[in-house]
C-alpha cells in the first residue's frame, strides 16, 4: 500500500483472517498521517487495540495471536517493527513463519557484517524463498518481494524479475556447491581444482546473460502490449516501479517526458 509519500508493507504468519483484519486496518491508520512517528504510533495503537477488541469477542485464551513484520516509510525516512501478537518492537532485520530458522541461517550465512544494497537484498529474499519453498514442508506458493524505499518510489518488486531471479538462483546453487567442493578437495592438483573452478565460472556467465536476456524480452512484450493497450508506456526502473517525478511526487510517463523536454 503506497501513495507518493507513503508507503506501508506488510507480512504476517499465522491466522488468515485475523492478519487480514490488521492489514486493512493499518492503512486505514495511517494513510493522513503527517510523520513517519505519527504512523508508527497509530499502527502499534491499532494493533493493541483490536487484540483488546477480540479479546473479549473470543472466550479467554481462544483470541487468534499472530505475528507480524511491517514497514513503513515517510518523508524520506523509514522503520521496520515486528509484531509477537499485541508487543511491537523496532527492529533491523526480522523473519517468521515455519522456515523463520532456515531463512536466519541463510541470511547470517550470505550477509555476514556487511551492508547489502537494496538490489543484494532483493536476491536474498528470491534465494531465501527459494531455499525455504524447496526445503521447508508447508512453504509453497509464488515468491512476492516487496521493497520501501525512502527517495524512490515504493512498491511490489516486478514479479518477472523475481521469477528470473529465482530461476538463475536455482542454478547458479549447483554450480556454486561444485566451486565449493573443488576449491575444498585438497587430495587434487591445484589445476585441476582451478579448470573445475573456471568451469563453473565460465557456466554461471552464461547463465546469467541468458537470463538477463529472456528477462529484457519478458518486460519488452510485456511493455509494447501495455503501451499499445494504454496509450502510453510509463517509464519504470530495473525493479519495475515507477520512476518518480522528484518536483511533483508523481509517476512519469514516456509521453509526459517527451512533452516536457519540448
Amino acid at each position: 500500500m503506497a501513495n507518493a509519500d507513503l508507503a506501508l508493507a506488510i507480512c504476517g504468519a499465522g491466522d488468515g483472517p485475523f492478519i487480514d483484519k490488521i492489514t486493512s486496518q493499518a492503512w486505514d491508520a495511517v494513510r493522513h498521517v503527517s510523520n513517519i512517528w505519527e504512523a508508527s504510533e497509530r499502527v502499534e495503537s491499532m494493533i493493541k487495540e483490536t487484540y483488546q477488541e477480540f479479546g473479549q469477542i473470543y472466550q479467554t485464551g481462544a483470541c487468534p495471536q499472530v505475528n507480524l513484520i511491517y514497514g513503513i516509510t515517510k518523508g524520506g525516512d523509514s522503520r521496520l517493527f515486528q509484531a509477537i501478537g499485541p508487543v511491537v518492537n523496532e527492529t533491523t532485520y526480522a523473519s517468521d513463519g515455519i522456515g523463520y530458522y532456515l531463512a536466519n541461517f541463510l541470511t547470517t550465512r550470505m550477509r555476514g557484517d556487511s551492508w547489502l544494497t537494496i538490489r543484494q537484498t532483493i536476491i536474498l529474499a528470491a534465494y531465501i524463498l527459494f531455499q525455504t519453498k524447496e526445503h521447508v514442508e508447508g512453504c509453497g506458493g509464488d515468491s512476492h518481494i516487496a521493497v520501501l524505499r525512502e527517495s524512490e518510489s515504493s512498491g511490489m518488486v516486478d514479479f518477472r524479475l523475481v521469477q528470473h531471479l529465482t530461476e538463475y538462483l536455482k542454478s547458479a546453487d549447483h554450480y556454486t556447491g561444485e566451486m565449493l567442493l573443488k576449491a575444498a578437495d585438497f587430495s587434487i592438483p591445484d589445476s585441476d581444482a582451478s579448470d573445475g573452478i573456471s568451469n563453473s565460472v565460465d557456466m554461471l556467465k552464461f547463465l546469467r546473460s541468458e537470463e538477463i536476456k529472456r528477462l529484457k524480452e519478458d518486460r519488452e512484450s510485456v511493455c509494447f502490449l501495455s503501451s499499445s493497450l494504454e496509450g502510453f508506456k510509463r517509464e519504470e526502473d530495473d525493479l519495475g516501479l515507477p520512476i518518480m517525478d522528484r518536483q511533483s511526487g508523481t509517476h512519469t510517463s514516456e509521453s509526459e517526458a517527451g512533452n516536457d523536454e519540448e
